[in-house]
This record gives C-alpha cells, structure tokens and sequence, in this order.
C-alpha cells in the first residue's frame, strides 16, 4: 500500500516508540524530508534542535541529517588499524555518544552497497561493530533512526533496496497528496500565489516523468518557486523563474492564473464593505480562476494591512467570498490568512465561521 504525509506522520511515530525504524521511500521532490523533520520538532517537544552535535544536552535534540550517497563505508564503521597484533577500529566521531536526537539516513538508495550493508546493522541493531546508538536499553541516551530513499525506478541514481532491508525496517511506500501539502504550505507560508494556482488546478502539483531530464512541478519545486517569489522580483520575470523551477508547461499555466488578476474586482471597495456581490465572468471557463485569483489577492492585501484596519478588512472580505459558489474559497481564504495574521482568531467573524464549517478542517 502506499501511504500520504499524514498517514506517513502518524505511522512514524508510533514505528519510533515501538523502537523500530522506519524507512520512507518514495518519488522524488514529494516531501519526504519534510515529514521526517515534522517528526523531529515533534519529539524535540520545544526543544532546540541542534545540528551534527553528538552530545545534545537536556534542553537539546540532536539532528544529524547523514547523507548516505556521500560517504564510504568507513565513514561509519571506522578505519581498521592494528594495535599488540589485534584489528582494532577507529571510528570518526560523527555518530552520536550520548543525549536524544534523531539520525537520518538519507539516500538510503543512492549509497554504495557495502554502505548499505553498515546501515543495515545500525538500522536493525542500533549498533556498528563496537559502537551504540545511545539508547535507554544501554542507558546511553535515546536517539532513534530514520530512514528514506527514493524509489530506483524514478531514474533519480537510486539503487534497488536490498531485499534485507524490508526485514529491519517499517519500509513506508510515501506518496504525495494535494490535500496534506496544502495543510502544510499553510503552516509554512507558501506564498499565496501558488496555493491559489495549486486549488485551482491540485493535478499539476506533482507531475513526474522519470524520462524527463528537466524541471518538473513536484511539492519542493513549487516550494522552491515560493521562496523565490517572496524576493518580489518584477512581473515580467515571473514565468521565467516558474521556468527553470517546474518546467515549461506548469510555467504556462501557472502564468495564466496570474493573468486572471487582471480580472478581478476592486479589493479596496471589498475589503472597505462596498461591494456587496460578485458579478458573474464573462467568460465562464475563467471563473473559477478568477475566484481563486481574487481570494489570492484578497489574502496578499490584508496580509499588508494595519493592525486597525486587519479586523474590518477580514469580515468584509470573507462575507464578499462566502457568495461564492462553493465553501472551499472561503476556507482557503480564512486558513491561508489566519495563519499569517495569528490575531484574527480571536475575532468574533472568526469563530463565527469555524462554528459554520465544524465539520471542515479550518
């Protein structure tokens, strides 16, 4: 069975309290390393978290992200020496000694053979010859291990995971799903452009083709696109970067929702209470996009708007959205803005709306 991120999420963590290692494979660009670092924060539990340290104190969570394709197998099982006539090891202190954290062992797939053979032992006995993985069974600490890879048929330099490996680890096959990607580009601030284009058109957030040697949407390109677009870079070169970060066609179309802002109506009058109704498009094919572009619009204008003014401009735009045909614009409205402007959920048009979409995800 294939499994989405939130199904993926849950199951990880009850795979890590029963002391098992789960591993996450799956196609590539989907989100993978963001759920495992989901699962970090949530067993650092407001800790800090804290890079490539061995030995986190009480008020830290390790997190060494290991790179598997980029090391040798000594790198992990240490660089045999003789010491009185003995094969003795000598490991590279890169491998944590004490504390709680989580080692990644990512790329799993793309690591050589006799690296995949040490992992293996790590992943199943939490040990390397004469090293521990601290844990509470040796009193050392408690670290767990994590696992992904992407899938050897997606060209992306993987290998096939050894048959072994299903035996040691809670294998998880990942898949993206449009639904939990948007629950996390929310909490993230995906800017709003690209969480407008991808509910209106979800089938172009991950397009892949492993015979493509190009750019191709897929949940970290699009995320990639955001960061640049959060840079304000002039409108004209706005397809050019939706170009070279998901590809020609998904750079078309994307272009074109934005075009639909040119359509929409006057976001002052709505925000001020002075438009009452949505009039119909002309073009009935564009209308959706065009609801979409304005709840966009809507969302970039309040995000910008004085602490005085947030509260007005928010009930009156959601009761000019809520005319919309359908309540997916308005919870795409209220979710993408109260998560940037935190104080809305105290207002009474807030809660007033939860009460009317209980039985939605707000």
């Amino acid at each position: 069975m294939k499994y989405k991120p939130s199904e993926a999420l849950y199951m990880m963590q009850c795979e890590i309290k029963a002391n098992n290692t789960p591993f996450l494979i799956g196609g590539t660009g989907i989100g993978k390393s963001a759920i495992v670092e989901e699962v970090r924060d949530i067993l650092a539990d407001g800790r800090k978290v804290v890079t490539d340290k061995v030995n986190p104190t009480a008020k830290e969570y390790g997190w060494i992200d290991f790179r598997s394709s980029l090391y040798e197998s000594y790198d992990l099982s240490g660089i045999p020496y003789i010491e009185e006539g003995k094969q003795k090891r000598a490991f590279l202190g890169n491998l944590p000694v004490s504390g709680e954290g989580m080692l990644f062992l990512d790329e799993f797939g793309q690591s050589h053979h006799s690296m995949q053979t040490v992992l293996s032992q790590l992943m199943y006995e939490k040990r390397i010859g004469d090293y521990e993985l601290p844990t509470p069974e040796n009193g050392k600490g408690n670290w767990v291990i994590v696992c992904a890879s992407n899938k050897a048929s997606d060209r992306a330099g993987s290998n096939k995971i050894p048959s072994h490996c299903y035996s040691r680890c809670a294998m998880i096959e990942f898949v993206h799903d449009s639904n939990d990607w948007f629950n996390w580009a929310v909490k993230n601030d995906v800017h709003a452009d690209i969480l407008g284009f991808l509910n209106y058109q979800p089938n172009w957030l991950n397009v892949f083709d492993p015979k493509v040697i190009a750019p191709q949407p897929c949940p970290r390109s699009w995320t990639r696109l955001s960061s640049t677009l959060k840079t304000n870079p002039e409108n004209s070169f706005i397809q050019k970067f939706a170009d070279i970060n998901v590809g020609e066609t998904a750079s078309i179309e994307f272009a074109s929702f934005l075009q639909l802002k040119e359509d929409v109506p006057d976001l002052q009058k709505i925000c001020e209470g002075k438009i009452d109704s949505p009039e119909k498009a002309k073009d009935k094919k564009k209308q959706n996009g065009i609801y979409f572009a304005t709840v966009v619009a809507l969302i970039t204008v309040i995000k910008e708007v004085s602490d005085s003014l947030v509260e007005g401009y928010f009930e009156n735009a959601l009761k000019y959205i809520e005319q919309f045909p359908t309540p997916e614009y308005e919870v795409f409205f209220v979710r993408s803005l109260v998560n940037a402007r935190t104080e809305l959920v105290e207002t009474t048009t807030f809660n007033e709306f939860k009460v009317k979409h209980q039985d939605l995800e707000v």
